[in-house]
């Protein structure tokens, strides 16, 4: 009992990898998947190469207008690419996801709460046929 007591005092995500934290808490293999892939994306745009702990880190140690400026010019790039609606709010979903559990933890001092999902167009009539 005085181990967790101890280890209590100590910031839970402390010089560790919230990004494998928040995969893990994730509870489907298909977003965890999905997200990561995703995440990757982001920060090869924002830093040309994949993320680390300490480019995680960095990220979140942005100011809230900063960071969200980044995110608004990743979005901006994603439909430059040509991606679909539905797609590119899954990979700002997936940022925001990262940014939610830091602040949870104590290692993030903002959100994206700002940054709106776009409207999706459906991709065909479903109405059914015509009486």
């Amino acid at each position: 009992m005085s181990d967790i007591v101890a280890q209590s005092s100590l910031p839970l995500a402390s010089h560790s990898d919230l990004l494998e934290e928040l995969l893990a808490d994730k509870r489907s293999p298909n977003t965890r998947h999905a997200y990561a892939k995703d995440l990757k994306d982001f920060f090869r745009f924002i830093a040309g190469c994949d993320p680390t702990p300490e480019l995680v880190e960095q990220f979140l140690s942005f100011e809230r207008m900063q960071a969200i400026a980044w995110v608004l010019k990743y979005r901006q790039h994603l439909y430059g690419r040509g991606l679909k609606s539905a797609t590119v709010n899954r990979r700002i979903s997936a940022i925001k996801s990262l940014v939610n559990y830091a602040r949870k933890v104590g290692q993030c001092n903002f959100t994206l709460a700002d940054i709106q999902s776009d409207k999706v167009r459906p991709y065909r009539d479903t109405t059914g046929i015509p009486a």
